[in-house]
């Protein structure tokens, strides 16, 4: 199917990609180390000693404290509209803060980190990479924008409008997660409740030890043109159209 290139307005509330990687030294040392190459690239390092960086039940990034675990961060920078974190194993990406700056623009500061920290001696190589995009439809019944039918009862159907609906399939190394929450009772910022449907698209994949940039962006650029597939594939035409697509 042909894709979209951009569609206005894109509804993300989330754009998140990890990267795993095996370092070269104790990760204590990271946010000094790169400190110089990074702010050539125009990023900012905020303080943040022994925070952890996980997903909240709405599925956007929380920073918490939260000392003695794996995920313990050891960097937090923001340059604009995207942020980095170094944890014990991975660099976690995040586009969203108000604006996503397109794929095109992603990858590349992506690429740029990545060289930098190979620069300053913190990466060996890299093993895996994975793109999460959630996207937020409000005061809409996203299930009726779903290809194919979905068949409870006509007596149930009514009674069951809020779902989560989850899909799955392996693809070698490859993993694709779709999860569906339609109808949901979800708060704004300001605290005030909303009923939203979330569109979640997860996939990583596995691969041998790479140290090579390019190789690590182009795995990059594959799992984010499934996930555009996977997203546009499951939606139906008359709904995409809505969402306005440049091609």
């Amino acid at each position: 199917m042909q894709l979209p290139k951009k569609i206005n307005p894109d509804n993300l509330i989330e754009t998140i990609v990890e990267i795993r990687m095996n370092p070269k030294c104790p990760p204590e040392l990271w946010a000094g180390m790169i400190s110089a190459n990074i702010q050539t690239l125009g990023y900012k390092y905020v303080p943040s000693p022994q925070l952890s960086v996980r997903l909240d039940k709405n599925g956007k990034m929380a920073v918490s404290l939260e000392k003695g675990k794996e995920n313990t961060t050891y960097g937090v920078f923001i340059k604009e509209h995207i942020r980095f974190v170094m944890q014990g194993n991975s660099l976690s990406f995040n586009c969203n803060m108000g604006h996503y700056v397109g794929w095109n623009v992603y990858q590349k500061e992506i690429g740029n980190v990545i060289k930098a920290l190979q620069d300053c001696g913190i990466a060996q190589d890299f093993n895996r990479v994975q793109i999460r995009y959630i996207s937020e439809y409000r005061d809409i019944d996203i299930i009726d924008y779903i290809k194919g039918t979905i068949n409870i009862g006509s007596d149930a159907v009514g009674l069951f409008r809020s779902q989560e609906i989850k899909l799955n399939r392996t693809d070698g190394n490859m993993k694709v997660f779709v999860s569906i929450i339609n109808k949901a009772k979800r708060k704004s910022v300001n605290g005030e409740e909303r009923e939203s449907s979330l569109f979640d698209v997860n996939i990583y994949e596995n691969f041998k030890e790479s140290s090579s940039v390019e190789f690590i962006i182009g795995a990059l650029n594959k799992i984010h043109k499934i996930e555009k597939e996977t997203f546009f594939g499951l939606l139906t035409d008359k709904f995409i159209e809505s969402l306005n697509p440049e091609y």
